[in-house]
């Protein structure tokens, strides 16, 4: 049996691939603010808003809350309203456990590859230097902006791992708890181990020790969470 092939590609049509890179910005955006704790648990979107907000169509927008819904990043209620969801505590926890394991696998991989190129030092030292500005938002009571810190470090550190389905799937958990980052600073900002987490990250990645960044990763999940967890009722909607 014979397999025809066409003779030539089909026409491309740039206007459709601007109008797909235009809502596939928008998704990135949106999961972006999830993750960072820029929107709230139970917060209502509308496309009209959030278009206004990002200077585009609604099309675009609609198109990146769909995604996200399919992501379970977002919730379509039976109204057609689009919210963002609330968790319980139950829920929580387990997103929170497949973070460990994810993010864990990532920092593994991460020390595996500087170990391998001899020289992570430049993107190390953009690491700390994050930490550092985190650290000084945080003291000042920036909360905003320590937990965009926060977020750009966290994924600087898995870019390492040259693992993109990883580091996608992660992202996609962090979209999903990334609101009830405010919770950790309700009561104003919490006493933080020491050394911090990322401080024993960035040594075991210094190092090559996987087995210490996979541990200070987990610490800094689970310790840094807790305030979240005692935020949060148990039972509920799932």
């Amino acid at each position: 049996m014979s397999t025809s092939h066409p003779s030539s590609l089909p026409v491309l049509d740039q206007g459709r691939i601007a109008h797909l890179s235009l809502s596939a910005s928008v998704h990135q955006t949106l999961r972006e603010w999830l993750s960072g704790g820029e929107l709230l648990p139970g917060q209502k979107l509308t496309g009209r808003a959030l278009a206004e907000r990002l200077g585009v169509s609604q099309t675009p927008v609609r198109e990146a809350m769909l995604q996200l819904v399919a992501e379970r990043a977002l919730d379509l209620n039976p109204n057609r309203s689009v919210t963002v969801p609330v968790l319980n505590r139950e829920k929580f926890v387990e997103l929170r456990d497949m973070r460990v394991v994810l993010e864990g696998l990532a920092v593994r991989c991460a020390v595996q590859n500087c170990v391998e190129m001899e020289d992570c030092s430049g993107v190390l030292d953009t690491i700390s230097e994050l930490h550092g500005r985190m650290s000084a938002a945080k003291q000042r009571g920036d909360y905003s902006s320590t937990m965009k810190l926060n977020r750009t470090l966290h994924f600087m550190v898995y870019g390492l791992s040259g693992r993109h389905e990883l580091v996608a799937m992660i992202q996609s958990l962090w979209a999903r708890t990334g609101p009830y980052l405010n919770f950790l600073y309700q009561q104003g900002s919490p006493a933080a181990p020491e050394p911090h987490p990322h401080e024993t990250l960035l040594y075991a990645l210094r190092k090559g020790d996987a087995d210490l960044a996979e541990e200070a990763i987990r610490r800094d999940i689970l310790d840094g969470g807790k305030a979240v967890l005692d935020a949060l009722p148990s039972g509920g909607r799932p």
